[in-house]
């Protein structure tokens, strides 16, 4: 079953007359016909257990998929053994909370380079994440490394598949915002949207004991990657930046003056996406339009039986 959802608490919720009650996100993200909450640990593990325990029995009662984002903090690219020692401590940490909440997916940011070889960090990274999960033991819950939208830090998509794909217990998370700040606009292109897609689903066929976890959300990028997470309807201001030369500034412009990716090839791709898996929107300020619009839009793509294949040769 593929779930739609929110990370965090959309201000629109948090407006609402329910919004000063965080206990009431899952009764409001049911309400708008949306399936999945991922609560926000960015800051560190810190919601108590009783706390968890209840947000299960709501989230389960109204069929409401929960997954937790890991602290950014945690650094298992780093070569200082104190901070791979508290990283994983954290780890365990939120670890026992998702167990606590019946969630089954941690995403978790690799790391930064530090300015070192991509090579090397990766190994890095690798040995530590296989030493957090040979400590952790037998588990449902899976650690979904996510591709990261700048380029000074580790998270490719080819880096996230190589690692998922080596790591027992790791999974890929493919943010489609991060990925298309990281590759400055390639994802612009429906194509590549497609393209994308079609590598996660070579990567699942060949990997059957491996899952798939994505994020959406429009962004705003520059020569460095990501700068901002964006609204669906955002734009572009008017007139776009220029350099020197007289053209459009990286990051400061798109052919229609919209921010990308955009919802409708996104949700088209994911739809030919066989097997179970949660999209989680992070859209600025409004999480729920665009799980909704991404929602609206695939359920669409399945009732026509659209392909890829189709849209490609239409």
């Amino acid at each position: 079953m593929v779930r739609f959802g929110v990370a965090g608490y959309p201000l629109a919720f948090t407006e609402s007359p329910d919004g000063k009650d965080r206990s009431k996100i899952f009764e409001w993200v049911s309400k708008i016909g949306l399936d999945a909450v991922e609560l926000q640990m960015t800051y560190g593990p810190r919601t108590k257990p009783e706390k968890c325990l209840e947000y299960k029995a709501l989230a389960d009662g109204l069929g409401i998929r929960l997954s937790v984002h890991a602290a950014y903090y945690i650094v298992l690219t780093s070569g200082e053994e104190d901070k791979i020692s508290r990283s994983i401590d954290t780890l365990n940490k939120t670890y026992e909370l998702t167990d606590l909440l019946g969630g089954k997916e941690v995403i978790l940011h690799p790391g930064p380079l530090y300015g070192g070889d991509e090579e090397e960090v990766s190994a890095r990274f690798a040995d530590n994440a296989a030493r957090f999960v040979d400590q952790i033991g037998s588990t449902e819950i899976g650690l979904f490394i996510e591709t990261a939208g700048k380029v000074g830090q580790l998270g490719s998509v080819e880096k996230i598949l190589s690692l998922s794909q080596q790591i027992e217990g790791v999974h890929p998370c493919i943010d489609f915002g991060h990925v298309h700040a990281r590759t400055l606009g390639t994802l612009e292109s429906a194509n590549n949207i497609f393209a994308l897609c079609d590598q996660i689903q070579c990567f699942l066929d060949n990997n059957p004991l491996k899952r798939a976890h994505f994020h959406y959300t429009p962004i705003h990028f520059g020569p460095r990657g990501e700068i901002q997470h964006r609204a669906v309807d955002d734009r572009y201001p008017e007139p776009p930046q220029k350099d020197l030369f007289g053209e459009a500034a990286v990051g400061e412009s798109s052919e229609d003056g919209l921010f990308h990716p955009r919802p409708a090839p996104v949700a088209e791709a994911l739809s030919k996406l066989p097997g179970d898996f949660t999209v989680i929107s992070e859209t600025h300020n409004s999480q729920e339009i665009g799980a909704k619009t991404l929602k609206r839009s695939y359920l669409d793509n399945v009732r026509s039986g659209l392909g890829v294949a189709e849209a490609r040769n239409g």
